[in-house]
């Protein structure tokens, strides 16, 4: 699913028709970010030209700014170029916890396949406490610098990271004294334990040994094939995995409240660039949630996430929530030895109580503190399936194509019912129908189903 930030998140539910295991996750888009290194606003730029602590104590704010931003520039290519006495320099003190934590990054940077790494342009924070200054030094600032990175051979475009950086003034220059006084955020390279497994069309990172990441490299190469047989717009095919070692840490990872995601087994994350697409997704696995489910169940969660991010790395634009779940579904479910009836028990047995769907399940049918969510998620399943089923494969793709890339600006068919027009437009351009008679056919098919 296609989402930006600030809007509604949608959830996989659990399907409780064996022998298909349960199967649950989530899509987070995050809006694309502006570039690092553009200046920033004038309500955070120093247009200052001094900047006085709580000691009284005056350091000119443009200086200080240029000098951290060389600094910030030497420890960026100490990373790329994998220099640990560059990056080490960098640091005040490399045996503090601070440093510990710091060299222990750099490791795990070194493991990484990293195209893009830079830093942009330092912003001042807010103030250090008096008991932090009277620590640190009467010069002593706390800075914010946004930067970006690639995975190369994997993303085609950069994803943020932002971190907070104390720094203090030393005789040899300014030096990184902590990154706690402010809100850095936890990243892929901040993973404890951190492996690296990687295949032609999958990477995967996560904490433990190699032997714990094996699996999910096999899940993903399935389904980076599956995706393919499906989805025919040009896509580079490539899927990174993140695998944390628990829920907490996948909170983390997604910047979310672990109870936002405890019965949730993958999410997909990533900025969308100014033309739409997303072109650095990471698919990040709930290791607790993702432990509950049979191999089947497994290899369907990631397919479905693997779809998503093939989608938003080829379109342009939001589509209806149940077309991009359905899609993601029906390349989830297409391999797997199970009847319609078993995989979407929850959606019949409504159908046969006289609580089933009176029409295509809108997006707080996808909401799971609004509704049921598992039957919404069959019911999309079975519109995309019913789809296939009159048109054709290669007609479900046309139709998601158009009403995925519709022409205009970016986003401007996105969204609530610009996003359900252009897919009503769709459904007469490239299916020969209107919404209201496949609806009622569908409808009809249900029916069928449950009684069946």
């Amino acid at each position: 699913m296609r989402t930006k930030a600030g809007q509604r998140r949608g959830v996989r539910p659990t399907t409780f028709a064996a022998p298909v295991a349960a199967s649950i996750c989530l899509v987070l888009g995050l809006a694309a970010c502006s570039d690092p290194e553009t200046p920033p606003s004038s309500s955070s730029s120093s247009s200052a030209a001094t900047t006085t602590t709580q000691q009284g104590s005056s350091t000119p704010t443009v200086d200080r700014e240029e000098a951290l931003a060389t600094l910030l520039e030497r420890r960026a290519a100490a990373v790329r170029a994998r220099d640990e006495a560059a990056f080490r320099a960098t640091l005040d003190d490399p045996t503090s916890g601070f440093g510990l934590r710091q060299l222990a990054q750099f490791q795990a940077l070194g493991k990484l396949p990293i195209g893009t790494f830079r830093y942009g342009t330092p912003e001042p924070a807010p103030e250090l406490s008096v008991e932090r200054t009277a620590q640190l030094g009467p010069q002593a600032w706390v800075s914010r610098v946004a930067g970006r990175y690639s995975f190369a051979g994997f993303d085609t475009g950069t994803r943020e990271f932002e971190s907070y950086f104390t720094v203090v003034r030393r005789s040899d220059g300014w030096k990184l004294a902590d990154d706690t006084d402010g809100g850095t955020q936890v990243q892929v390279w901040d993973l404890p334990r951190l492996t690296v497994s990687r295949s032609a069309t999958t990477l995967v990172i996560g904490s433990g040994p190699a032997s714990r990441l094996r699996p999910y490299l096999a899940l993903g190469d399935r389904a980076v094939t599956a995706v393919r047989e499906v989805w025919t717009a040009p896509w580079r095919a490539r899927l990174v995995l993140v695998v944390p070692a628990t829920a907490t840490q996948m909170a983390e990872q997604v910047g979310q409240d672990p109870a936002g995601v405890a019965q949730v087994a993958a999410v997909t994350d990533g900025p969308f660039d100014t033309a739409g697409r997303a072109g650095a997704d990471r698919v990040v696995v709930n290791p607790e949630a993702f432990a509950t489910l049979e191999q089947t169940g497994k290899q369907v969660v990631v397919s479905h996430e693997a779809t998503h991010v093939a989608i938003r790395a080829t379109t342009t634009k939001q589509v209806p929530l149940w077309l991009s779940e359905g899609m993601a579904d029906y390349v989830g479910y297409r391999d797997v030895d199970a009847t319609r009836q078993r995989i979407a028990a929850a959606l019949l047995q409504q159908v046969r109580d006289g609580s089933g769907p009176t029409a295509l399940p809108g997006a707080g049918d996808f909401d799971p503190g609004r509704s049921t969510i598992a039957p919404s998620y069959n019911a999309a399943w079975l519109a995309v399936c019913r789809i296939v089923d009159r048109r054709g494969q290669a007609s479900l793709v046309r139709f998601y194509l158009a009403a995925a890339t519709a022409p205009g600006s970016p986003g401007s068919a996105g969204t609530g019912a610009d996003a359900d027009a252009v897919t009503a437009a769709a459904f007469g351009t490239v299916l020969k129908t209107t919404e209201a008679a496949f609806t009622r056919e569908w409808l009809a098919y249900l029916r069928r189903l449950a009684a069946s």
